[in-house]
């Protein structure tokens, strides 16, 4: 049996189940003109039923049920094209009109409660799938702010495979619209995370997305990861300073970084032993990806920063380049508004 509400306008919550939302479930109440968030708040993966975003789903699906957190499904139904392009389209396929595209909406919308119903099954935890009309990363954001979603995860390639087409769109759109933590995901392979990369710089920010990620994943190995530049390095070989002043600067950088990063492990309970914190010289996303790819980790965890004007900055220099090059998961934490 399907239980559904309405809740903005025409897109539709339906919970799988024999009678609804489970007993103690107020992630969605029947005839509520709004989401009201659960006991835990939702995770919510949003899919376009690529191959991509499957993998994304079943994640999502995982991590839910870890959490003891409502699962929540959605696909966003865009409108047929207008104008030029879309007579262009008739032309090609005569037989698209209203009540095609009409017929084109119900499929989707059965194709997202059967993934419901699969995932449902897979996990035993209960899930609910939402339609979505409009534009993508728009609609995403503003669902997963009705839910109250702590995180929001999707895949790191669309539908057609282009990982620069998707970055460039709805993911980096959602990076600065989301309040929630952002997960992108490049494979799932039915496993737990076994070891998670930490990137700091050890900010307020990132020492609390620190602590967060050790918290949610408590059995995950983790590694602690600072990297840094000296101010006006170039400009200072370029001066003509001496290398073996440069390298008497590393010296003591490294060490004065070291010592705070251990601080900061100890005060999270994480390990502060030099091997699981680490201090490498260079440009921040190289050093991160590069490191992720020798630890063999599946999993890397950063700070986004808050909803700030520096935000852009911030997310163009290190989160997009790392959504680009990261060689596995990137969970993208989001400070408290």
């Amino acid at each position: 049996m399907l239980a559904e509400c309405t809740v903005s306008g025409s897109d539709r919550w339906c919970f799988v189940g024999e009678s609804g939302p489970p007993p103690g479930d107020t992630s969605c109440v029947q005839g509520a003109s709004r989401m009201i968030p659960s006991a835990v708040p939702p995770v919510l993966a949003a899919t376009d039923f690529s191959a991509a975003a499957e993998q994304a789903v079943r994640r999502a699906a995982h991590l839910a049920r870890d959490l003891g957190a409502p699962l929540v499904l959605v696909h966003v139904h865009e409108a047929p094209v207008l104008g030029a392009v879309w007579r262009q389209l008739q032309t090609w396929m005569p037989g698209v009109s209203g009540p095609e595209a009409q017929a084109l909406e119900e499929a989707a919308q059965s194709r997202l409660l059967a993934l419901a119903t699969a995932v449902q099954a897979d996990t035993g935890r209960p899930a609910s799938s939402r339609l979505l009309h409009g534009r993508a990363a728009v609609a995403v954001a503003e669902a997963a702010a009705s839910c109250a979603a702590q995180l929001v995860v999707i895949g790191a390639r669309g539908e057609h495979g282009l990982a620069e087409a998707v970055l460039g769109s709805t993911a980096e759109r959602l990076l600065h619209s989301v309040a929630c933590d952002l997960l992108l995901v490049r494979e799932y392979g039915g496993r737990d995370y076994a070891r998670m990369l930490l990137p700091t710089d050890l900010g307020p920010e990132s020492r609390e997305a620190v602590r967060r990620m050790r918290r949610l994943l408590p059995k995950v190995d983790s590694v602690l990861l600072h990297a840094y530049e000296l101010p006006y390095e170039n400009k200072l070989a370029y001066a003509g300073v001496e290398a073996a002043r440069l390298e008497d600067l590393h010296r003591r950088a490294q060490a004065e970084l070291q010592l705070a990063l251990q601080a900061l492990a100890r005060e999270v309970g994480h390990s502060d032993l030099p091997g699981v914190c680490k201090v490498m010289h260079g440009y921040a996303p190289a050093v991160i990806a590069a490191q992720a790819d020798a630890l063999g980790v599946d999993l890397i965890a950063l700070s986004a920063g808050s909803r700030s004007a520096l935000e852009r900055v911030v997310l163009g220099s290190v989160c997009l380049h790392l959504a680009l090059e990261s060689p596995c998961d990137l969970w993208l934490v989001r400070a408290p508004a």
